[in-house]
């Protein structure tokens, strides 16, 4: 009785947790050549390292993903950017995906070839703006 009690409130607890909506966070490991890795939330305080690579860095003089940055779109597709290169590169690498498991193919952003006293662009932070419906992205250049 008290076993089968048990199987039950473990059965509604994992169903009540797949109903929950979660906070993702995008995350790397240095050195920074694996590619992206996330963490999740229920609470936004206590994370737990989902333990894989979803993406692996393939453009970019280095080849890193740092910095990663992700937004869910008004279509429910997930946009990535990231630092593509420690130095040297004047872009960022970008990336989308429907499920999270399946990315397009990575395209590098130029956004600094003009500026001849660039020497890289870093971190780059994107947003989306429902009021405006268009995407921002801010970094360090």
């Amino acid at each position: 009785m008290i076993r089968n009690l048990i199987c039950i409130i473990s059965c509604c607890t994992v169903l009540a947790s797949c109903s929950q909506k979660a906070y993702l966070f995008t995350s790397f490991h240095e050195p920074a050549n694996e590619g992206l890795r996330m963490l999740y939330s229920y609470d936004g305080y206590t994370w737990k390292d989902l333990d894989t690579v979803f993406l692996k860095p393939g453009i970019g003089n280095q080849q890193v993903m740092r910095d990663p940055s992700m937004v869910q779109g008004p279509d429910g597709t997930f946009h990535l950017v990231w630092t593509s290169s420690w130095r040297g590169d004047k872009g960022f690498g970008y990336a989308s995906s429907k499920d999270l498991l399946h990315w397009s193919a990575e395209q590098f952003i130029p956004v600094m070839q003009n500026e001849p006293a660039t020497v890289n662009v870093w971190a780059p932070e994107l947003f989306y703006d429902d009021e405006q419906k268009q995407y921002i992205i801010t970094g360090c250049m």
